[in-house]
């Protein structure tokens, strides 16, 4: 009783020391907690619905065609059916009167899909109640309508065919995982997809499976059964479970949390760093009563409890004050969410988060506690390795925090172990150097003087202000640097880019299709051609084999990327503006083996050749429509994918394959003409073209770019305003300890201006070096991300970086300057009463 008397009496005497804290603590982890909660929320509501994204409780797709007799072997391998489908899916323009657009066609069969469906405007549901299109009709969503201008039962033209629209979807379970996101798409039966004649030989489509099992099986057993299907059938096979869908769903929603995380832990970690400051300040504030209390005959192990209780209670009540705060506005929040990340979810409160967070926060505040209160309670001066040793348990913690909110594979662990060996080296660097100059002359200005003295004698408060501002100026500078390389990188010399990008072309239409083009003002460029193949060994090396010995670490743990040799080639002879050879040399002419008894000489794509672990000389063997072919790796050459020119992983030598069975790839210049027309005209004479607006896709990447940008600059915004907080509670707590020394230079006469300039000197000196690092290590880390991320494109922001320079100082220097008016301002007798 008489230890928990004591934290009362420690609360109720140091009220703002407490309010201070509990702010600062609560700030610190409001964004980590929110972002987990919300991502806890998703996944959970996810795991419920799995089994209507997928629509099955199995599905086998595949780019090429499914036969008989991989169905039958499918099924072999499977537990009892209760209902079985084929799907089939291609994409193709679709026209009305007014305009063209690409767009997914689907086949929709009866009864699928086995879970969920679609909800129609008319409040229609299939597939219960209704039967799937007639062979004149299609469904389609409500931005299909925008896009071609029509409405419920206008027809539109697919092909060589025009169906009415006979259903608009408001809703479709199936939607959140297609693979084509950014085009719509628009169902149609069997009978009608046949009428549209665009599925012929060559043309791309996707082929899907879909199984219903008699027995209710779980999502966890139907992934163990897909992993077990995936290893005994055709490799080019692909299986899909109701947690893959899931899964994908959480890669969409992990592109914006991965980030969002790393900048929340940044939050985190200067909360941490107020914490340890503000807690050791307070207990060196209450020596005096350790060492009373102890000499009275409290016993060590009491008083430690007693401390470690008090922290307990602070960091309980900013827990419980956030978790209120939480349960109190998800409510309202959960549908700003869904807005964002254009997922539905349900939102429940999850009490188990709520107990696993309260764990880990009382396991933070004994293992940051323990290192602080012990050696106050030894009354000596500790040894500097067992004072590292002590802090270890809670480094560990906050490693271990680190790396199981980011959902990218150990990014939170390395992101975490960066910024400790930073705050570490600026700790370690700075004692050291504040060691040597120690400043105990006379400069003739007495101002400076006395503000070196203060930053040489208080090195804890000087280096943890120091550390603080270098975090918050270098977030500050990185990530609007990140941001606008990114956007600059998807927009960079836009008028360069061709308007648009022809597929699903065949070799005898590029003549015709040239001449349209030229009459409509534009130009046909970058013909390329694609031909289907596999790839079926390395060096003698089965190709997945080979990839599970020398491929990275991601591509070891994705087993469908290993299963999938399915690939796309291309043949010339010369580079394009937008490739460079990085690795051995260019091609020595046109193939001339009629009997292929030589080796094609072979170009790859350097990011897929380290990814799979090919390198220069390796021996490749392709299988191209049954025939094998050799080929010699040749060289290496990068690619500059952000300029949308038709390109391949893999570049053959010309003449090898100039005759194989092809489709023909093209761009049409950017210019001054109708685009519209051009769809329409395009379409109507070449209905199995499909051609994509290059502008509206970078547009629609563009919209996401921004739309994560604006995320993470309000959350980056938010941690640097944690930062600042943070330092500004320093300062405002360091100057209250330097009120006797204020008594004492006002009683020997030294005058208010010279006291305050010191104070202003001393946190300028501080803010501006810290501001000058914060920049510069900012600037540096943005310049690697984009030299990693957008192929060394960097957007330098001078603007910004000066803003930031110029902009923490100066309000550093006005708060100084506010809490110094105040206490030099008052009478000695009361700063000596205090």
């Amino acid at each position: 009783m008489l230890i928990f008397e004591l934290v009362l009496k420690a609360l109720a005497r140091s009220k703002s020391f407490s309010l201070i804290f509990i702010l600062n603590f609560a700030l610190a982890i409001a964004a980590l907690s929110y972002l987990q909660f919300f991502k806890g929320s998703i996944d959970n509501s996810l795991e419920t619905k799995a089994k209507s994204l997928l629509g099955a409780d199995l599905v086998v797709s595949s780019r090429f065609a499914i036969t008989n007799e991989q169905i039958e072997d499918i099924k072999t391998k499977l537990p009892k059916i209760k209902s079985f489908n084929e799907g089939i899916s291609t994409v193709s323009m679709i026209s009305s009167s007014k305009r063209a657009r690409l767009m997914e066609l689907v086949k929709i069969n009866e009864d699928f899909p086995f879970y969920g469906g679609m909800t129609f405007k008319d409040n229609s549901i299939y597939p219960k109640g209704i039967n799937p299109p007639k062979s004149n009709e299609v469904w389609v969503y409500q931005e299909v309508l925008d896009l071609l201008d029509l409405k419920k039962n206008d027809q539109l033209k697919i092909g060589k065919e025009n169906f009415i629209i006979k259903k608009v979807i408001v809703d479709d379970s199936l939607k959140a995982i297609s693979f084509s996101g950014f085009m719509p798409k628009i169902y149609i039966s069997k009978e009608g997809l046949d009428k549209t004649e665009l599925l012929q030989f060559g043309s791309t489509a996707s082929y899907k499976l879909n199984f219903l099992f008699e027995e209710n099986i779980e999502n966890d057993k139907l992934e163990i059964l897909e992993n077990t299907l995936e290893k005994s059938i055709d490799q080019n096979l692909r299986v899909l479970s109701p947690n893959d869908g899931r899964d994908r769903l959480l890669r969409v929603l992990n592109f914006v949390t991965n980030f969002l995380s790393l900048v929340s832990l940044i939050s985190f970690f200067l909360g941490l760093v107020g914490l340890i400051y503000l807690y050791s300040g307070f207990l060196n504030k209450h020596q005096k009563d350790i060492n009373v209390l102890n000499d009275l005959g409290f016993n060590k192990k009491s008083l430690m409890l007693t401390y470690l209780l008090h922290l307990f209670v602070l960091v309980s009540i900013s827990s419980i004050v956030v978790f209120t705060f939480i349960g109190l506005s998800a409510q309202f929040l959960a549908p700003i969410v869904q807005k964002l990340i254009d997922i539905d979810f349900d939102f429940t409160l999850d009490y188990i988060f709520f107990l696993k967070s309260s764990l880990i926060l009382f396991a933070l505040s004994i293992s940051v506690g323990f290192p602080l209160i012990l050696p106050l309670l030894q009354r000596q001066k500790q040894n500097l390795f067992k004072v590292v040793l002590s802090f270890v348990p809670f480094l560990v913690l906050l490693l271990l925090i680190s790396h199981f909110v980011s959902p990218a594979r150990n990014i939170g662990l390395f992101f975490a172990l960066a910024v400790l060996i930073v705050i570490i080296l600026f700790f370690t660097i700075g004692s050291f150097i504040l060691k040597k100059l120690d400043f105990s002359g006379h400069i003739e200005n007495l101002s400076l003087s006395l503000a070196i003295k203060n930053i040489t004698r208080e090195k804890k408060t000087s280096l943890t202000l120091f550390t603080a501002i270098v975090l918050c100026t270098t977030f500050f500078s990185l990530i609007p640097q990140v941001g606008s390389s990114l956007s600059n990188a998807l927009t960079l010399s836009v008028n360069d880019r061709p308007r648009f990008f022809v597929i699903n072309a065949k070799e005898e239409q590029i003549k015709d299709l040239e001449k349209q083009v030229n009459t409509l003002g534009a130009k046909l460029e970058n013909v390329s051609a694609m031909i289907r193949a596999r790839i079926v060994k390395v060096n003698d090396l089965d190709f997945t084999k080979h990839s599970i010995n020398n491929a990275d670490k991601k591509i070891k743990a994705d087993a469908n990327e290993l299963q999938n040799r399915a690939i796309n080639l291309s043949y010339r002879n010369k580079l394009k503006n937008s490739e460079q050879i990085v690795e051995g040399r260019e091609f020595s002419g046109v193939y001339n083996s009629p009997d292929f008894s030589k080796a094609i000489e072979v170009s790859v794509e350097k990011r897929y050749a380290q990814r799979r672990g090919i390198k220069l000389n390796d021996t490749l063997v392709f299988d191209v429509l049954g025939l094998e072919l050799e080929a010699k790796v040749v060289n290496i050459r990068s690619v500059n994918w952000t300029e949308f020119v038709p390109n391949f992983f893999f570049i053959l030598q010309e003449g090898a394959l100039n005759d194989a069975p092809k489709t023909m790839l093209a761009t049409i210049s950017s210019g001054d003409y109708d685009a519209t027309q051009v769809l329409i005209k395009l379409t109507d004479s070449f209905p199995s073209l499909s051609i994509i607006d290059v502008k509206d896709l970078f547009e629609t990447f563009a919209n996401l770019v921004k739309n994560v940008t604006s995320i993470t600059d309000k959350m980056s915004i938010y941690s640097i305003t944690i930062g600042l907080l943070m330092s500004f509670i320093i300062i405002q707590y360091q100057m209250n300890l330097q009120k006797n020394n204020i008594l004492r230079l006002k009683m020997i006469g030294i005058k208010n201006h010279t006291i305050r300039n010191s104070f202003l000197l001393e946190f300028g000196l501080i803010s501006f070096t810290a501001s000058t690092f914060g920049i510069i290590l900012g600037s540096i880390g943005s310049y690697f991300i984009s030299a990693l991320l957008f192929d060394s494109y960097w957007d330098f922001r001078p603007d910004i970086l000066f803003a930031y320079f110029f902009f923490i100082p100066i309000l550093t220097l006005l708060i100084v300057s506010f809490f110094t008016s105040r206490m030099i301002h008052q009478k000695e007798n009361v700063l000596f009463g205090e």
